[in-house]
């Protein structure tokens, strides 16, 4: 008995150390990987260090210094004079390069940007620590650390191009060999000839790909009018659009759209607006029923500082509220009980008028009668063949249409229905600089739409228009832990959902129903 279970204990303990084995192999290669990685919506600046002669200063001190936020990284350079500072929250920075028996150098006003790789080389002078030489030149507007295709789309272009809608999709266009298909939604661009949506959208370095159908969780049109949900334009920093994109990437074959959400600074800042299209200014449609376009659309945001250089915060809200017209004109009867029909025709819906005229009142159900407005005795029964406009006191769920064009079955009808889209968008993030080596951000956003829309042509009052609910959630946490000027480790998680929407009739009668009494 004691020699099994002795037995016994020695193989869950060789289980054990195997797994133990299995385990930290595992961590070390994903350790050995992490500078594999991609930087996602941070940037990089990287570069060396050198002396008058050329030579490459072992040793030296570089801090990386994030001018609206205080906080500085500080790196040595290698044994070959190189530095490289990952995984930076877009912004503005200054490099100081320092040595024992040089004089100090400063490179102000260097421009980190979403996805993107910035070479700075510091030349230092002989002298004392105490004397600061000032470099003002700029950075290389050519890009000679990678080979990716692409570019940024900057802050001030996203603030200042006009943006009917202030869909950022749309500025997508400006990059070379991106283009849209005329006339059609956001969220389904093409690059460079591959299929329409095959772009992948990241935001906070990771892939923003809705559960349901795969599209993107921000900005994707879904039905009349633009998108479901739209990312508040006053949140972005920039994004940039990668056209070769490494490996590590993957998801989709086109694009990668890497967004890059602002952050607050020591500073507080912030934007209020209000944009609007008024029905009195506005030409009406003829093809909706001559129903005129209407947008309101306010919002916001604001950032700042908790705690200085440490805790800051961020957010931005927008609604937007608008109406369309419809432009769907179905078939509908004619009403004309002296119009000749066929049952064998498939545009003639006119089957209750057809056993009235040519069979009787008694083949028309009271039901059949009441819906298609025939009038009625007390007992609801059918009168006569020809029907009556509705009424407070008279149903009549179609159109009343008397006449139609001669060997016309049907007509056309022009419903001019409404269709409105309500939705709310909200963003909120926090950055958490815990010391010199720890950063740590987290990021909501959630969006809520109910709109009232014409999704079938044969609805043809507002009481037969369906009310459709969708939304996007997106959570999204970073920690940057940088233990020494070798290591950087970046730990993403997040959590990303679109809804597609959830229809619910008000009234689901459709034409061809009536027509099976």
């Amino acid at each position: 008995m004691g020699s099994a279970v002795s037995s016994r204990g020695k193989h869950l303990a060789f289980i054990v150390k195997i797994l133990a084995q299995v385990l930290g192999a595992s961590l070390v290669l994903l350790l050995i990987c992490l500078p594999l990685f991609s930087q996602g919506s941070q940037g990089t600046i990287q570069g060396s260090v050198f002396d008058q002669t050329g030579g490459a200063i072992a040793g030296a001190t570089v801090t990386i210094i994030d001018a609206s936020r205080g906080i500085a990284r500080p790196l040595t350079a290698d044994t070959a004079g190189a530095y490289s500072a990952a995984n930076l929250t877009p912004g503005t920075y200054t490099v100081r390069g320092e040595a024992k028996g040089f004089q100090t150098v400063e490179r102000p006003n260097v421009l980190v940007e979403v996805g993107q790789n910035i070479r700075v080389d510091l030349t230092l002078q002989p002298g004392a620590q105490t004397q600061t030489i000032t470099v003002t030149s700029e950075v290389p507007a050519v890009n000679t650390t990678d080979a990716t295709l692409g570019g940024t789309v900057n802050n001030q272009q996203v603030s200042d191009l006009p943006l009917n809608g202030r869909n950022f999709q749309r500025l997508l266009l400006l990059r070379p060999g991106t283009v849209g298909a005329i006339g059609a939604g956001t969220g389904l661009e093409s690059t460079n000839g591959l299929r329409n949506g095959e772009n992948l959208t990241m935001i906070q370095g990771l892939a923003a790909i809705g559960s349901q159908q795969g599209g993107s969780v921000f900005n994707l049109s879904y039905h009349q009018g633009d998108s479901g949900s739209l990312l508040p334009l006053d949140a972005i920093q920039e994004f940039n659009i990668e056209q070769n994109f490494k490996a590590e990437y993957g998801w989709k074959s086109g694009a990668a759209v890497n967004i890059g959400v602002k952050s607050g600074t020591n500073s507080i800042h912030g934007t209020a607006y209000a944009f609007g299209r008024s029905d009195a200014l506005d030409a009406s449609n003829y093809f909706t029923g001559n129903i005129p376009i209407s947008l309101e659309q306010p919002g916001g945001s604001v950032g700042g500082r908790i705690l200085k250089d440490r805790l800051f915060y961020f957010g931005a809200f927008e609604a937007l509220h608008y109406t369309v017209g419809d432009a769907a004109s179905p078939t509908v009867p004619s009403f004309d009980p002296n119009l000749e029909t066929s049952a064998g025709d498939p545009n003639s819906t006119l089957t209750v008028f057809d056993a009235c005229t040519k069979v009787g009142l008694g083949a028309v159900k009271p039901l059949s009668a009441a819906i298609a407005g025939l009038p009625l005795d007390v007992n609801g029964n059918p009168t006569s063949c020809v029907p009556q406009a509705a009424s407070s006191t008279h149903e009549n769920m179609f159109p009343f249409v008397t006449t139609a064009p001669v060997g016309s079955k049907a007509v056309g009808y022009a419903a001019g229905l409404i269709t409105t889209n309500p939705f709310y968008d909200g963003l909120a993030k926090i950055d958490y600089n815990i010391n010199d080596h720890n950063h740590i951000n987290g990021m909501f956003f959630e969006s809520d739409a109910h709109s009232t829309v014409q999704n079938n042509s044969n609805q043809l009052f507002s009481y037969w228009q369906a009310d459709q609910f969708s939304g996007a959630r997106d959570y999204a946490l970073t920690e940057v832990w940088t233990p020494n000027s070798n290591w950087v480790n970046e730990l993403r998680g997040g959590f990303r959902s679109r809804f597609l929407p959830s229809v619910l009739f008000r009234n689901n009668h459709q034409v061809a129903r009536f027509a099976r009494f």
